[in-house]
């Protein structure tokens, strides 16, 4: 037993190559649909097999991932590359836990953008992939809301954030709702009002301060010339706001993409986030796709790099306190309601999607079918768009026949 123990902690001590690191991060992101996926293949490996981490040192990456924004699996990648060789090891990680759905999802925007692919993908095809998307949303909803939301105050807040994100337009409304939830989780906490202490160097400080000044240009409104030539710091901004998993994104980045300016139509942006549970990787996988579509490999490159890197960042420098924050009760408490607020986020995106769809039976019988493959038979989601896609293939095949 002491000889398992001493090569244990050996084994931990071990600097992991880094394209080793690379190598391994690339692969289980490849074969990882959602970060939930990535994040046990990345404990089975890291934990279990090569045990480089403890379990418990494992579950603070994971802890630490999803109290800052950003896509949680990629977070967590980032980490560990952090954890096992520095600085150098975070950006490795990062860029080999991205890499596999940037280079699916931009794909997927070149050909449709086709004329061949264009013509496929009929607006009856991409309503009812709406219909499944609104159907995966809804049961995402669920499970977080159960699992998130249980206090008076927790769906107080889930419910006032419902309501006033139905009439939110602007991004300035996303912001000041997702502070004032903290806000609100802060004071009602009954904890003694100790100071938040937290020491940082001046890289530290300087980069905090530059990840405000992101949130502040994406919350600001600006005249419609301006918003291409700073849609990218924006998209920066953005990511800072994302907390609670990727469906969330999808009334906040709408603001940016769905707009005279930028030129993304509404079918378009739709038809990326239908595509996202098809591609590995987090469901912010999106933003290659939007990117694309904007302009072309550079606009993808630069999308991907504006909403990754911040994040990525910010959990690095949180790791480092991570002592801190964890210890301080207040912290956690606004935390809480944050989280349950983010709730709020995915029952307007149902919202939004439903508003759009025709009262016609086939939708409500796709919807029907979605929802029992979810639910019911646990059905892999590219099977489900499968499916939809050879059925209306076939019926607009027996229309036009017929």
């Amino acid at each position: 037993m002491q000889m398992t123990t001493t090569r244990d902690a050996a084994r931990r001590g071990e600097r992991e190559p880094l394209w080793t690191l690379f190598r391994v991060v690339f692969g289980l992101s490849t074969l990882s649909w959602g970060g939930l996926a990535l994040m046990a293949q990345l404990e089975h490996h890291y934990v279990e097999r090569e045990e480089r981490l403890s379990r418990l040192a494992f579950s603070d990456l994971i802890a630490l991932a999803w109290m800052v924004p950003g896509p949680v699996g990629c977070n967590v990648a980032v980490q560990l590359g952090h954890t096992l060789r520095g600085r150098a090891g975070a950006w490795i990680a990062g860029i080999a836990s991205v890499l596999p759905f940037f280079l699916l999802m931009t794909l997927f925007a070149i050909f449709y953008r086709t004329p061949i692919v264009r013509a496929a993908a009929s607006e009856i095809l991409i309503t009812h992939f709406s219909v499944v998307l609104a159907t995966l949303i809804g049961v995402t909803w669920y499970k977080q809301t159960r699992a998130l939301v249980r206090g008076h105050v927790e769906w107080i807040a889930a419910v006032l954030s419902c309501v006033a994100l139905v009439y939110a337009h602007s991004p300035a409304a996303y912001v000041l709702l997702l502070g004032g939830a903290f806000a609100a989780g802060w004071l009602k906490s009954r904890a003694h009002a100790m100071p938040l202490k937290v020491s940082l160097d001046a890289g530290e400080g300087q980069l905090l301060l530059a990840l405000a000044a992101l949130v502040v240009l994406f919350a600001l409104p600006l005249p419609p010339r301006y918003e291409p030539v700073l849609l990218w710091p924006r998209l920066a901004g953005a990511g800072m706001t994302l907390f609670g998993g990727g469906f969330s994104a999808l009334p906040v980045l709408k603001t940016l993409f769905v707009t005279p300016p930028i030129g993304v139509s509404n079918n378009d942006y739709t038809l990326a986030f239908s595509l996202s549970p098809l591609s590995p990787g987090p469901l912010l996988n999106v933003v290659p796709f939007l990117g694309y579509l904007i302009d072309g490999w550079t606009g993808a490159l630069i999308a991907t790099f504006a909403l990754f890197v911040p994040s990525g960042c910010l959990v690095v420098l949180a790791q480092r306190h991570l002592h801190q924050l964890k210890a301080h009760p207040r912290f956690e408490e606004g935390m809480r309601v944050l989280r349950a607020v983010t709730t709020a986020f995915l029952a307007v995106a149902v919202f939004r999607i439903v508003q759009r769809v025709p009262l016609q039976p086939s939708y409500g019988a796709t919807a029907l079918f979605s929802l029992m493959c979810f639910v019911r038979l646990k059905m892999p989601v590219y099977a489900v768009y499968g499916t939809v896609a050879i059925v209306c293939g076939v019926w607009v095949l027996y229309v036009h026949g017929v």
